[in-house]
């Protein structure tokens, strides 16, 4: 199940960082970190995140500012984790560097929880290993992710989510969301087109879509659907109950 967590206030005033699955009080070492990029001109933006929970918001300037705090087992280890913010012609790169592997691997750990202005109107690319994610007002064209949950609000235009483990929930999509999911729940409320090509398990909960819904494939978990304009297809289902109700088309 999702649960909602705590925002906190970080280094910037506009800029806000995720409450992290991480006990601070038991990280060893701890670091402030921040990169900052004009994107005038820009029409792509891609960003690498590693272990760490990352919240992406809307900034209102060109300016695509990161700020994070690093936390990790030894302050060499504590070094090494840096949070860059490139420019190559009309493509902006932010990207987290961690050491790889840590050091007598054992014990030792790395990780940063990150928040990220991002300019509107750019399409941004977006990949995660691990740590929950929150995306709020951002064009996220893609994301794929390892492990975590995702909640994402208000996303302006199409959106495509691949992910490993962790709960995903989406609301009010301008555009058509499609998740791709190994485990764990997803939940829909609001968009223009829904898309599931497979999850494998955990529950399916999909309201207010304007246009279609398709689920190409469900392993395991209940699959509720209701107050969709157009039509509802469902595929293949192995396990769990299927509730539909309020579908205008077939």
């Amino acid at each position: 199940m999702l649960i909602s967590r705590p925002i906190r206030l970080a280094l910037l005033p506009a800029m806000l960082l995720p409450a992290t699955a991480f006990a601070w009080g038991d990280c060893k070492f701890t670091a402030e970190r921040t990169a900052s990029v004009d994107t005038s001109g820009a029409t792509r933006i891609e960003i690498a995140a590693r272990a760490g929970d990352l919240a992406l918001r809307q900034s209102t300037t060109k300016l695509l500012a990161a700020n994070g705090r690093a936390c990790a087992s030894s302050e060499e280890i504590l070094s090494q984790i840096n949070v860059q913010a490139r420019r190559t012609g009309d493509v902006v790169r932010v990207y987290v560097e961690v050491p790889d592997p840590l050091e007598g691997v054992g014990n030792a750990y790395a990780l940063i929880d990150l928040g990220i202005a991002v300019p509107t109107g750019i399409p941004v690319t977006l990949t995660d290993s691990s740590g929950d994610m929150t995306i709020d007002d951002v064009q996220v064209e893609r994301l794929t992710d390892s492990s975590g949950d995702i909640i994402a609000r208000n996303l302006p235009a199409d959106v495509e989510i691949g992910d490993s483990s962790g709960d995903i929930r989406v609301e009010n999509a301008a555009g058509r969301v499609q998740v791709t999911d190994s485990s764990g729940d997803i939940v829909v409320e609001g968009a223009r087109e829904v898309v599931i090509p497979s999850d494998s398990s955990g529950s399916i909960r999909i309201t207010r879509v304007t246009g279609d819904v398709r689920i190409d494939n469900d392993s395991s978990g209940d699959v509720s659907v209701a107050e969709i304009g157009g039509t509802f297809e469902l595929t293949a289902d192995s396990s769990g109950d299927v509730t539909v109700s309020d579908v205008k088309g077939q």
